[in-house]
């Protein structure tokens, strides 16, 4: 949470309501992040996500199950396996899958069997999915189309897929140092993020935290597609001509017999 608000003493929020002997069972909020070793702030952040079922209300008293207990169980098991939240909402059913050609689907079904570790990299990375019955499900089209559009300069699926993937992989520490940098120094220009202000909910935290993410998110994706392009079409004409001239002197030192 990057903001912190004071609530005003009279306000009673349902997650500080617990059960009471006769009462509804189940847990607050507060008991069912204990129980699975989870901060309240996450447990409405995947709500707010959808990944997490909202909570049985009894009155004033919003209380969670076993259900959910099982559902976050779950979303930290594969957490810890190095899955982010997009890859899991796509297996967890709950963001939906682009509409993929069937050719694309296809293609996808024979890559999870041919290639399975460069199938898992991409669903570790949030560009493809699995759902529970093992079909293959596009999560992010625009890598994977920008990848498979290498075909238009010979280059075949799987070394586009796997340059995708080795991609995402040096750029993940990257990404995890700026959006931590980006973040602080916006705090530090706006100190109005972090203004208290003892009218603001938990419905509006979560709201501005999102569009927080969201501005993040676009600041740092325009700003690397433009040092991207400024870059590259020098480099890349410079590597080709390189490559073309090795090639080159390679040929030649075939066909001249210095015997």
């Amino acid at each position: 949470m990057f903001r912190h608000r004071v609530l005003p003493e009279a306000t009673v929020t349902i997650d500080e309501v617990t059960t009471t002997p006769g009462g509804p069972v189940g847990y607050s909020v507060e008991e069912l992040a204990r129980k699975v070793g989870m901060s309240p702030r996450n447990i409405r952040a995947h709500q707010a996500r959808r990944l997490l079922p909202p909570p049985v209300r009894h009155g004033r008293a919003a209380l969670y199950d076993d259900s959910h207990v099982r559902r976050l169980d779950a979303i930290l098991a594969l957490q810890r396996q190095g899955f982010n939240l997009v890859s899991i909402e796509a297996m967890l059913g709950v963001r939906a899958s682009d509409e993929a050609p069937d050719g694309l689907t296809a293609m996808l079904q024979r890559l999870t069997a041919d290639r399975p570790a460069l199938a898992h990299a991409l669903t570790r990375h949030g560009v493809i999915g699995r759902t529970t019955d093992g079909t293959v499900r596009t999560v992010r089209p625009r890598p994977l189309r920008a990848a498979l559009d290498l075909h238009r300069v010979r280059v075949g699926t799987v070394p586009a897929l796997q340059t995708l993937s080795e991609v995402l992989d040096s750029l993940r520490p990257v990404a995890d140092e700026l959006v931590a940098a980006v973040t602080a120094r916006l705090l530090t220009l706006a100190p109005e993020l972090v203004r208290s202000d003892a009218r603001s909910s938990w419905a509006d935290l979560d709201r501005e935290t999102l569009l927080l993410t969201q501005g993040v998110v676009n600041v740092l994706t325009e700003a690397f597609r433009l040092a991207v392009e400024n870059q590259s079409e020098a480099h890349i004409a410079e590597l080709l001509e390189n490559h073309l001239d090795a090639d080159v002197c390679l040929e030649d030192s075939t066909v001249i017999d210095n015997g």
